[in-house]
């Protein structure tokens, strides 16, 4: 079965690391890989994707954008490592999100914009520019084959534009077959990535393609969104028909420790490529390092060796003796044997119930547990209606049972391994030892930490449902006490090693080492007395109904587009936005997301639905739709301000209430509160 492309996928999303990078190459060229992509810090936007890697020739005044120690370098190191893997036949494509526009563009071509604020996509200007940054980056990196395309996660969400001269579909075609004309033209390839989670994008983005050519590699995920262990397979591979079709993957455990700690991806692999293979893809693309780590050297490099042995048809049980008998000689079936128990464990803490509980592969913040609903699957009438990356489809969840009874069995499993591998201690390398101790002892703490953050998630939720019941308030401080108890023992035993203390959510790549956990405490507590003081001021208002919005347990049925509406603090409250990622100006995830809930009304009569409002921008835009009503308000930000809005309802008691970002104001919402008139 050996497949026609064998890739692997680096710096994922870090800059250029030179001496990794040559290090990856070796690898490929030793391990019969033909294909290489290049990730880069996709979400920095001094560097990122190809505008960060090369100085700009027509548009030169945009080069003070730049960081021009880092293209220098990258001119350097990657034009080395290019000529390495061509020369070995090697085929090498830089990934890049469209799209993306200097920070200044819009003010020196300010006739690019519409009435909206939005960038119109056709006009010329921007035509000329997509066409000559192509140019300039192929000009300076004459090794590189194409470029690997994603229309999500851009500086400017051209699939959520408005008021754009084109509707959506042929807006697409517009944008694709420029690019794939424009490189066309300079003889480069373009691979095509939907990664769309929702399937209406996908068809969108697929029927585009076909269009535009079906000699373009189509590259989807093996998994629906990202890299959860428990999610189902990915059957919007099925729509790819007409194009071949190259498979992404991760084997490095993206979502699955992050080589904090230990993970045999074998039956994630061997799971997930039998059902892939059933589309005759062209080969796999395989992630293999993520925000500056790597499993090169340590036990978890056992998952590289798996997917090479089943992309060449090879022996997989063979190939998993023969690693772990080659790196610890007497005593690799003793680490085999613990290694065997990592999927599991992972599975039942990171993943408990088939659902994700965690950050990337960290400790969550309050933020992340918000906006995963981690405090909403704690009620006994939860519900999740979003269609978000991490939630499988139609979940249901099984009794809170039994999601602490697989807490409990991760958590004496990973003791007992921890053990297990202490007794390895001077009968193999010390450079080995301490590989397994830190990740083991890892896996350990993890698995005596997710059972606390469950008790927080718990108590939190259910003080509120039962209606501030004190035994749940006292068992939640409880929770947060032996959380920081851990903490202290991670610290001092792991260092900056502990998982708690690493942190890259804020770029894609690694920022150093924070207070996870600690910061999580603090923020629980915060917001639990918020959420507590306003709670007890709304009932007080006798309404129908009334959210909180941003706090942990604001439910009503949240809907919300994937990772464009989050949840902040904004001077002490706790508040919902729309828009981008935490509203920090580093995000360049900036949609047109909307989020909305369902709120209880008093049927047969009128209702007066009263938002508290807020915005991040000096200017207030926003677009709220009450049931099947849409209002717009424009005006000057002067402070949060109460909007009402009468609603006749005939024999419904509940409607939905929709806030819209309608331009570049990121408006926010405090609360909602439904009353009878």
């Amino acid at each position: 079965m050996q497949k026609q492309i064998r890739g692997i996928n680096i710096l994922n999303p870090v800059r250029v690391d030179g001496e990794y990078y040559e290090k990856a190459v070796d690898f490929a060229i030793k391990n019969n890989y033909n294909h290489i992509q290049l990730n880069g810090p996709i979400h920095e936007f001094r560097v990122s994707n190809c505008d960060g890697m090369v100085f700009y020739k027509k548009y030169s005044m945009f080069n003070g954008d730049k960081d021009a120690d880092y293209v220098n370098y990258c001119m350097d190191v990657v034009n080395k490592c290019l000529k390495k893997s061509h020369d070995a036949g090697i085929k090498t494509y830089m990934w890049h999100h469209e799209l993306e526009v200097p920070s200044s563009f819009t003010e020196v071509f300010p006739e690019v914009l519409n009435d909206l604020g939005d960038v119109e996509l056709t006009h010329p200007i921007l035509r000329d520019f997509i066409e000559n940054k192509f140019k300039d980056f192929f000009e300076a990196y004459p090794y590189m084959d194409g470029i690997v395309i994603t229309y999500f996660e851009s500086k400017i969400p051209i699939l959520r534009l408005k008021n754009q001269k084109l509707p959506t579909e042929k807006r697409m075609e517009y944008v694709t077959r420029l690019l794939y004309e424009t490189l066309a033209k300079l003889g480069k390839e373009m691979i095509v990535r939907p990664d769309c989670p929702l399937e209406k994008d996908m068809l969108t983005l697929i029927e585009t393609y076909d269009k535009v050519s079906t000699d373009m590699i189509s590259m989807n995920k093996w998994t629906p969104g990202d890299w959860c262990l428990t999610l189902p397979q990915n059957d919007h591979i099925r729509l790819i028909k007409n194009s071949p079709l190259l498979i992404e993957t991760d084997i490095f455990g993206e979502y699955a420790g992050k080589d904090m700690v230990p993970i045999m991806l074998k039956n994630e692999i061997l799971t997930r490529g039998a059902y892939c293979e059933q589309f005759n893809p062209a080969g796999y693309c395989n992630r293999i390092d993520r925000a500056g780590r790597s499993s090169f050297g340590t036990v978890n490099e056992v998952n590289l060796h798996i997917m090479k042995a089943f992309m060449e048809g090879g022996d997989i049980d063979k190939t998993i003796d023969n690693f772990f008998n080659e790196k610890y000689g007497d005593y690799g079936a003793k680490v085999k044997s613990v290694m065997e128990l990592t999927e599991d464990i992972m599975t039942k803490t990171y993943f408990a119930a088939g659902y994700y509980y965690s950050e990337l592969s960290k400790f969550p913040t309050i933020y992340h547990s918000k906006n995963h609903f981690y405090f909403e699957f704690m009620k006994d009438d939860y519900s999740v209606v979003s269609e978000e990356w991490f939630v499988p489809p139609k979940y249901v969840r099984p009794s809170l049972e039994q999601i602490f009874s697989d807490l409990e069995d991760a958590r004496q499993k990973a003791v007992w391994s921890f053990e297990v591998i202490k007794d390895l201690q001077g009968k193999i390398s010390q450079e080995d030892y301490r590989d397994l101790f830190v990740k083991f002892k890892n896996q350990e703490l993890v698995g005596k930490i997710w059972p606390q953050l469950f008790g927080v998630f718990y108590n939190y939720a259910k003080y509120f449902e039962y209606g501030f019941k004190p035994q749940y308030k006292t068992k939640l401080y409880e929770h947060l006490d032996m959380l920081e108890s851990f903490n202290k023992e991670g610290q001092e035993v792991l260092g900056n090693q502990f998982m708690g203390m690493f942190d890259d959510r804020l770029t894609g790549g690694f920022d150093g080492y924070v207070d996870t956990i600690g910061d999580f405490v603090r923020d629980v507590k915060k917001c639990f007395v918020y959420e507590e003081n306003k709670v007890k001021e709304l009932k007080q208002l006798n309404a129908t109904d009334f959210i909180v919005c941003g706090g942990c347990c604001e439910g009503h049925k949240i809907n919300k587009e994937t990772n464009f509406s989050d949840s902040i603090e904004l001077d002490g409250e706790f508040v919902r936005i729309t828009g981008n990622k935490r509203g920090k100006a580093w995000s360049y995830i900036n949609a047109h997301g909307p989020f909305g809930y369902e709120i209880k009304v008093k049927p047969n009569a009128t209702n007066v639905i009263s938002l508290v409002m807020g915005c991040l921008t000096p200017h207030f835009e926003v677009g709220i739709v009450i049931g099947d009503k849409k209002y717009v308000i424009k005006e000057e930000y002067k402070g949060k301000k109460q909007f009402d809005f009468e609603y006749a309802a005939g024999s419904e008691n509940a409607i939905r209430v929709t806030v819209e970002k309608i331009s570049d104001s990121t408006p926010c919402a405090y609360t909602i509160v439904s009353k009878e008139k």
